[in-house]
């Protein structure tokens, strides 16, 4: 075996093979430089090279880091050996790996070196043959160290992780940068993944030239997170690497902002008012708060609404007292992302401004009573005021009830003015919670109707007292109040001769008075009561028939009662007067003829009268057309005296009248009396 060339080889095929090698190592120097044509040892060189080895600063190496490749040789001559090495991987020359071996600088040292620094060699394991081409001296001894197993590692990366903001809140935006870097300088090329509390933030991210790759987010939820970025490389002579953040990524709450506004301020008592909370996220902070706002009224709860989308929250109330109220808004949140804020403002609530309507009556007589009615409500709104008291005023005359549930007040008031215009007011006097209001209707009166009814004498004997009278009452009230102090006329008959007389009413509405003496035409006439019109009540008037009467100038004549009644046709004088007048007590003496001689002075309703028989006591030769005549139910002779009862009075109308054999007739108009 040859080993003079650091190759093996069993027979001289084998030396030609090495002195292939050998000569492919020497054209390999020469095209480097690093022989020349001088330099080469001719076939005679006797000096002998003791020891040859190669040696590396840096093995195993990681790629791309520098690696020194020395090569050294020892001989028996002086000065030192020189020649020329060159470097394999494998059957490959190593580039820029082409040594000179060189005598020190002295010239003194029986050995010489040569080392050669390289980067280029990729990851794995590499044969590094040298192949010492010596100048004046043989090859390497055999067994002598002429390859070296040089080992090289992919090259590690480093990733730095940093964070822009730490710490952050909640909604605020950081971004992470990895920064890869790997010994030896260079750009390391691959992609970075970034992860969360274990889950990846986002697809891989590239490096960029720097070796950079960074992510940005604001969706971290509040608290510690841990925060890694893991480096894959792309070139398998880069190493992977990894890097957390050191202390995690904290996040904290984000502060917020309360704001209250109301819907109406200052409102008014029992308006409705919506108060409005807007919850909005401090910055650097992000996002749209959840939760809800607790309200209060001075410390009394008005309602916990949750925030909408918009962190907004409402709460209506139409129940504040009137006053100042102090209306706290608190935000409550639903998470751990937002922290609590609260606001207050000053509510005014005013007393609620009201109007009344009057829809009563706006007109009614003298001392009836009227319906007077308004409706109270509210002015802003108009709902009816409820329960509250209003007092209404005809003239001087009031009332007082409260609304009901629509509003409205109505009472019942008697009108005590005098015909005219008046006012009808509807007044509220206002309270802690209502202001006044008040309204003012025009209202007229009318007089009162009435009524009168003659209640006094209608069968008038002339020439005697007429007792006249009558009641005014009020006409469209029952009972019929009456009326007192007031003037009636009383008018008996019609045009030149009629005769009058005036009376007050009393306290029973009585008004009387006679007329006397009476002075009238015989017969049918009219008496009036009539009462004029005041500034309270409307005239009246009443007209009643009367039948004016006298006796005879002497004397007087009889029917008998069975006779009496009004219409019915009498003979009041006659031969035959028993026979035309059945009496009750039996038939009347023949020589009865009707005329009685003494009547009773005035003839009046009982007692009894006395009539001379036979022709004694000769009758009037005229009568009156209106008789008083006197209705008898007995009639009996005592000698020469004749005498009967006065049961009753009438007015007879002479329709006939003559003498004895004629007689005298009528017909019964009226009764006297009884």
């Amino acid at each position: 075996m040859d080993h003079r060339l650091g190759l093996t080889g069993t027979s001289w095929r084998g030396r030609t093979r090495a002195s292939r090698i050998l000569g492919l190592a020497a054209t390999f120097l020469f095209a480097a430089g690093a022989l020349s044509v001088g330099d080469v040892a001719p076939a005679s060189a006797t000096g002998l090279t003791t020891a040859c080895q190669i040696f590396s600063n840096n093995n195993p190496s990681n790629f791309g880091d520098n690696v020194n490749i020395s090569f050294f040789v020892r001989v028996t001559t002086f000065p030192g050996p020189f020649g020329g090495v060159a470097l394999f991987d494998g059957a490959n020359p190593v580039p820029f790996a082409t040594l000179v071996v060189t005598p020190d600088k002295f010239g003194t040292s029986d050995h010489s070196s040569a080392s050669v620094d390289t980067s280029s060699l990729s990851p794995g394991t590499h044969v590094i043959n040298a192949l010492f081409v010596p100048v004046g001296a043989l090859p390497c001894p055999p067994g002598t160290p002429v390859a070296l197993i040089q080992v090289v590692n992919s090259a590690h990366s480093t990733t730095a992780l940093t964070s822009s903001v730490n710490p952050t809140v909640f909604g605020q935006s950081t971004t992470f940068t990895a920064t890869v870097t790997k010994p030896g300088g260079g750009t390391p090329t691959g992609t970075v993944q970034f992860s969360v509390d274990g889950s990846p933030s986002d697809s891989p991210q590239n490096v960029n030239a720097s070796g950079v790759a960074s992510i940005s987010t604001a969706a971290l939820a509040v608290g510690p997170h841990t925060v890694t970025a893991s480096f894959a490389s792309d070139n398998p002579a880069t190493l992977n690497s990894d890097a957390t953040l050191a202390g995690g990524q904290q996040v904290n709450a984000a502060a917020t902002t309360t704001g209250i506004t109301s819907s109406k301020n200052p409102a008014e008592f029992g308006a409705p008012v919506t108060f409005t909370a807007n919850v909005s996220v401090n910055a650097p902070g992000a996002g749209t708060p959840t939760g809800a706002v607790h309200f209060q009224d001075n410390g009394a709860d008005l309602g916990t609404p949750v925030l909408d989308g918009t962190g907004q929250a409402t709460v209506p109330t139409s129940s504040l007292a009137v006053g100042n109220h102090t209306i706290t808004a608190v935000y409550q949140p639903a998470d751990g992302n937002f922290l609590t804020s609260s606001t207050s403002l000053t509510q005014a609530v005013e007393r609620a401004r009201t109007t009344l309507t009057y829809s009563g009556a706006t007109t009614g007589d003298y001392h009836d009573l009227v319906s007077a009615s308004a409706t109270l409500t509210r002015l802003d709104d108009g709902t009816p005021v409820t329960g509250q008291a209003v007092t209404l005023t005809v003239g001087a005359q009031t009332c007082t009830t409260n609304t009901d549930t629509f509003g409205v007040a109505q009472c019942t008031i008697r009108v005590e003015d005098p015909a005219g215009t008046t006012t009808v007011t509807a007044s509220f006097a206002g309270d802690v919670n209502y202001q006044p209001s008040d309204t003012t209707t025009p209202f007229t009166v009318t007089r009162e109707q009435t009524a009168i009814v003659y209640n006094g004498d209608t069968v008038i004997l002339n020439g005697n007292t007429l007792h006249a009278s009558a009641v005014l009452s009020e006409a469209d009230s029952t009972p019929y109040p009456i009326l007192t102090g007031r003037v009636v006329v009383f008018t008996l008959g019609t045009g030149s001769t009629a005769q009058t007389c005036t009376a007050l009413t009393d306290e029973s509405g009585l008004a009387a008075c006679n007329i006397s003496p009476v002075a009238q035409t015989l017969g049918p006439t009219t008496i009036t009561a009539n009462f004029a019109q005041d500034g309270y009540y409307l005239a009246s008037s009443t007209t009643h028939d009367v039948i004016i009467y006298a006796f005879p100038t002497k004397g007087a004549f009889a029917i008998s009662t069975s006779r009496s009644a009004i219409g019915s046709q009498v003979t009041f004088f006659g031969a035959q007067w028993s026979s035309a007048n059945p009496l009750s007590s039996g038939s009347a003496p023949n020589s009865f003829k009707g005329f009685i001689t003494a009547p009773g002075t005035p003839p009046a309703c009982g007692g009894s009268f006395t009539a001379a028989s036979g022709d004694s006591g000769a009758p009037p030769a005229n009568v009156p057309t209106y008789m008083g005549t006197i209705a008898t139910s007995t009639v009996a002779k005592n000698g020469s005296t004749i005498t009967g009862d006065r049961t009753q009075i009438v007015v007879v109308r002479t329709d006939g009248y003559g003498s004895l054999g004629n007689g005298g007739t009528g017909t019964v108009v009226a009764i006297v009396c009884s």
